[in-house]
This record gives C-alpha cells, structure tokens and sequence, in this order.
C-alpha cells in the first residue's frame, strides 16, 4: 500500500469479516468457541501484509452472510464458492483450495450406478449454498430442499430418516462422517464439480478491494505450505478414532514407510527440476525485457528520423520562398517519410497480432507468374542505383499458375525477404528462384552480402531482437522485424522458411508454402458485366462518422475538392449518432464509416443501419490494414474498406463505384 492508502485504512472504525466456521477441517470452533483452521491462518496473514487488524463476526446460517453482504453489513468473506448471482454484490480473489463436490447417501438405500439415477432424487442442502445453483441447473428435475443450516445439519437428517441425499465437498463430507460416527452414510458419486472457495470483497470498497488484492498477490506459494504443513495433523485426527484405521496401519507399516522413502526422492527429484526450470524462465524472463526495453528505445530513435523529415521540411515550406519545383520536392521527401513511419507502425501492429495469435491463412486465387514478378520487380530500382546484378528466374509453367494461397501474406513475405538481400549487399548479386514441386511453391533468395554470424542467427527471429553489431545497426536502417513476420507469415501458411549464412559471404533464405492448383479460366476469365448508366442526381448527400476532428475535417476537403460533383456533407461524431442521423435523413447516398469510435463502434452501427436501410453504401476506414479486419468490416455489412492515411484515388474509385448505384 502507498501512504495514502495505509492513512485511508487506518482512519477507518473497523472492518468486519463474515466466518462461517462450519467447514472442518478449513475452519471450525474450537474449546473456546474460537475459529480456528488453514482459512484463519490465511486471515491472520492477511492482516498482517495488511498491517491492519480484522473484526471477526461468525455465522451458524450462511444465508445470514449472503444477506449481509447484499446489504453492506459485512465487508469481507473468508470463504465463499464464487457463483453469477454473487458477482454483482462480491469481488473474489485468490482461490484457498480445491475439494471435489461428491453426493452422500444412506446405505440402505441401495447401490446407484450412474449419475443419471440422481436426476429426480431429492437433495437436503444448507440455504443459500453456491452447490444449490449447480445442482438446479445438472438436475432439472430433481427436488432441492433447504431445511437445515449447515452440512452437519443435512448429513444427520439423512442419518436419522434414510432418505434423501447430500451433496458437499469430499473432504468436509468424510470428516464430518468420522468425527460424528455417522458410519450408515456413504460416499455414492462425484458429480463433476469442484468447491473452489475464495476471499470475497463488497465491490463498492474500492479501499478494501485494493488492499487485499494487493495483500494476496504478496502471499507466496511458501508462505501456504507453512500454513498447509501446520494444520497436517489436525486434518488427519479423525482418521484415528476407529479401529480398522489402526489395524491398517499396522500390516501395512512397512510398505508405508517403503512408500514415503521412495516419494521423499521423487519429490525432491521434481522439486529440484522445478527449481531449475524456474531459474531458467527468470533469466529467459529477464533477457526477454531486456529486448523489448532495447526494441522500444529503437522505436523511439527509428521514428524520430522520418518524423525529423516531415517536420523539417513541412517548416521549410511555409517560411521559404520555394519555386514550384523546390515545393514538389519538399512534398515528396514529406510523403517518402510518412510512408517509412507508416511502415513502421505497420510492422509493430504486424508483430502484436502475430504474437497474440489474432491472424490467420487466407485462400485467395493468384497468378503466381505475376505476383512473383510484382515483388520482385519492386527492387529493381534500388539494386540498381547500388549497380549489383539482380537476377530472376521462374520455372513455373503455364498450367500451374494459377494457384490457390494467401496472397497478401505470401507477398508481405517475399517484400521482406527481398528488402533485406538488396538492403544488405553492395557488391555481388541477388538472386530469385521460384519452383513448383509437389504441391508445393519452393522459393529462393540468394545474397552475397554482408551474411549473419552464427550467434546473431540464433535470435534472428526474435521480435523484439536487432543486431547490435557494426555490419548492420550501424549501416542500415529498420526495426529488424521483416523476417520475423515473414516466418511466421510462412506457418501460418503451413510452410517453412529457413535461413543459411555467414558473415561477410551472404545469406541464402529458402521457403517452401505449401499451393493448390485452381482453375485460371474460373477465377480470372469472367466476364465484367458494364455498369448501368442512369441520370445523376444535382448532389449527393454523403455522412461522415468520424470522432476526430481532423480525420473528418481532411475527408470533408478532401470531398469539397472534387469538381465532377457537389455533396452535402453530415457528420457524425460515434455509431449511434449515424444512426440517429440515418433515422432523420434516410436519403442519404453514401456513409464513410470509421470503426474505432466512442460510444458504439462502426461494427456495431454499419450492421445495425444495414438492418434498416440495406441500400445505402457504407464504405469502412479504419487504422487496421489486416485481411481480417476487412472481413470482420464486411461481414458488419460494409460495402466498401479504405485504409488511414486515406489517399484521394481511393475516394474517387470509391465515389464512382458506390455514388450512381
């Protein structure tokens, strides 16, 4: 705790914590009617990380707690089994043990087979137990009675009438069974659940819930096997007060002792692995924050370089007299520099969602010839201006290139595969060789740059790993992502990607992704049907749903520049605000709709005015450049999907594709 939080805990009168000591061996009374057990070890823990000392307030009916709690006259549970209906009055935290739940019956009432057997039996349970719920929902049909106040209360019941049954956790069930000589119950079934009960907080403390949050992340897996190890023999007293326990043990003392020997070696055995699997995981852990401290930092100083450029030259232009010339130059350099930082970013969102697992493979159609051909094409100019041979072959024939794959992936994969061999080398060569073979696309790429060490090949795929030596950092530019997404582009893909080099000789990457040959004349031989031309309307009303104002004041000039038409233009500043607007002006041609917005989201505002006016366009734009947000946007109902910066070529294919329609 801060000094604000102990100061704010400390002025306060009390704290009152509900117990309910009816679950030996966890927690009973003792002699003096005091409780005891592992729970109030726990609590007196509790007390004292929270340097605060607690007001105990014991319960014989643990409906009296419930109605407390929903009531604000208690602020703290010792043990509770977290359940939906008491979320909305309870925070829970750190869960104390496990017991499984298991049904107790008379033996008199004859041997069940299944669990289905219990499904019209009839249950005796403690009001306002979590397991009453549970059963509800497993048992339909079957009858839930709550007469009694604890679990020893319904366990004597059954005793004495020899109906009915009983269900708790094993070990509460067992112990109240020996201790209480009821030897005419029996354990019949367990039913599938757990009790997994956890220190509950009134949720409008927020104090409190700070406090013992804070409290129970410090206690260690330690400081419960202390607490655990201390109450050992109390847990296993019952065990001695009948005869066949003592008679157990006695014929079967020596292969007792045989037994712990052989699990004392085993657990010391395991204890030692863990140990060292820990050590292992805290220097990977330390090295891996290590990375990414060294990776934000990089952040920084790659951005500030392109940043640096725009802000620069964007200065020059409104305080230089520039002749036109000079400006178109400037402005270049601007957009050159927008387009690296863009692709930084790019790259960063790429690496989150590849790590976080949200990207998958795509089945797209693809002339592979063509695509081949468009990467490589797109190096052309740099090998050249560094005036080293940059080489293509294809041995692809005609008949397979048309081929089933994830097309951007594939593509995104060789751009920086390719990027890296030109970027690399100053003298020498770069080669590009592609095959089909088995089913399968086999692409080459071949340097005689600068290579990579052995030891810098062992993180080369790291994420959040840049070479810190001279031939790279120093020379070149970049985040060093590229063959990070391209390797797990390539398994995502199903493939493989594998690199061979050695310094200051080249590097050699080989990728094989597996392809499905598809039919070219069925994905790319379809006649395109000609637009329908009909009279254009004198203006067009067009709604922007857009929160920032200066993504709608760009759009919005961007609009008012373009001479072919004349637009009344809407705004909308969240979801539901474009539909209330669709509401009052449902003449309106054309919605650009952003996603990320305050209030209610595009998403969930394109499918709800698809709902109502399902001919309106509605074209999305967003941040997110990933094939699954363009399907996500789709299936909301989106027509059409631009990508921020938003270019004005975009917008016009957009206008003339949606506008007349």
């Amino acid at each position: 705790m801060n000094k604000e939080e102990r100061k704010s805990l400390h002025e306060r009168e009390r704290i009152q914590v509900a117990v309910y000591p009816s679950y030996p061996p966890y927690i009973f009374l003792d002699k003096n009617d005091a409780p005891q057990g592992i729970l109030m070890d726990y609590l007196k823990l509790l007390e004292k990380r929270a340097q605060f000392k607690f007001e105990i307030k014991k319960y014989d009916d643990f409906s009296n707690i419930m109605e407390d709690a929903r009531n604000n006259n208690v602020d703290l549970i010792l043990e509770i089994q977290e359940a939906p209906s008491r979320t909305e009055s309870l925070n829970f935290y750190f869960k104390l043990f496990e017991s499984p739940y298991v049904i107790v019956g008379h033996k008199e009432q004859g041997k069940v087979k299944t669990i289905k057997d219990f499904e019209t039996a009839t249950f005796y349970l403690p009001k306002d137990f979590a397991i009453v719920d549970n059963l509800k929902d497993q048992f339909p049909k079957a009858t839930i009675l709550t007469p009694c106040r604890n679990d020893l209360e319904c366990l004597q019941n059954i005793s004495e009438s020899g109906a009915g049954y009983f269900v708790g956790p094993k070990v509460v069930a067992t112990y109240y069974i020996q201790s209480n000589n009821l030897e005419d119950l029996e354990i019949l079934k367990y039913i599938g659940k757990d009790y997994e009960p956890s220190i509950a907080v009134v949720n409008n403390d927020v104090l409190l819930n700070d406090v013992i949050y804070n409290a129970m992340q410090s206690i260690t897996y330690q400081d419960e096997q202390e607490i655990v190890n201390s109450w050992l023999g109390t847990f296993n007293k019952p065990f001695y007060l009948t005869t066949a326990f003592w008679i157990k043990v006695s014929i079967g003392i020596l292969s007792l002792l045989l037994l712990i020997s052989v699990f004392n070696r085993y657990l010391q055995h395991s204890i030692n692995s863990k140990i060292s699997e820990l050590k292992k995981a805290k220097i990977k852990a330390e090295q891996s924050n290590k990375l990414k401290t060294s990776f934000i930092n990089n952040i920084a100083h790659e951005m500030r370089t392109p940043m640096n450029a725009i802000m620069g030259f964007s200065d020059l232009l409104s305080k230089e007299n520039l002749d036109n010339s000079q400006k178109e130059d400037y402005l270049n350099i601007i957009n050159q520099a927008c387009l690296r930082l863009m692709e930084m970013m790019d790259n960063v969102l790429e690496i989150s969602l590849l790590q976080n697992k949200q990207l998958s493979a795509q089945k797209n159609p693809v002339l592979l010839i063509e695509l081949l051909t468009k990467c490589f094409d797109k190096y052309k100019v740099t090998a050249g201006l560094k005036k080293i041979p940059y080489r293509l072959e294809l041995d692809i024939p005609e008949t397979l290139n048309c081929v089933v794959v994830d097309k951007k992936k594939l593509s995104r994969t060789l751009k920086y595969v390719l990027d890296n061999a030109v970027k690399f080398t100053s003298q020498g060569e770069v080669f590009f060789f592609a095959t089909i073979k088995d089913n399968a696309l086999e692409m080459t790429v071949t340097d005689t740059g600068i290579g990579i060490s052995n030891e810098r090949q062992k993180s080369i795929f790291d994420s959040y790993s840049k070479s810190n030596q001279y031939d790279t950092t120093e020379l070149f530019q970049g985040l060093g992502l590229g063959l990070t997404i391209s390797k797990a582009y390539t398994e995502l893909m199903n493939g493989q990607l594998d690199l061979h080099s050695e310094l200051g000789k080249g590097t050699t990457v080989h990728i094989h992704v597996p392809i499905a040959v598809a039919n070219k004349q069925e994905f790319f031989n379809e006649k395109v049907n000609e637009p329908v031309k009909g009279p254009k309307p004198s203006f067009y009303k067009i709604l922007i749903a857009e929160d920032v104002d200066l993504n709608f004041l760009y759009l919005k000039s961007l609009l008012e520049k373009m001479n072919d038409y004349q637009f009344q233009i809407l705004r909308a500043e969240n979801g539901q605000e474009a539909i209330d607007i669709m509401e009052q002006e449902p003449d309106i041609n054309l919605i650009f709709m952003d996603i990320q917005m305050p209030v209610m989201n595009g998403f969930k505002a394109s499918r709800a005015i698809k709902e109502r006016f399902p001919y309106v366009p509605i074209i999305a734009k967003t941040a997110y450049t990933n094939s699954e947000d363009r399907q996500k946007a789709f299936a909301s109902g989106c027509d059409g999907f631009i990508s921020k910066p938003i270019k004005p070529d975009i917008v016009k294919e957009m206008l003339k594709k949606f506008i007349h329609n």
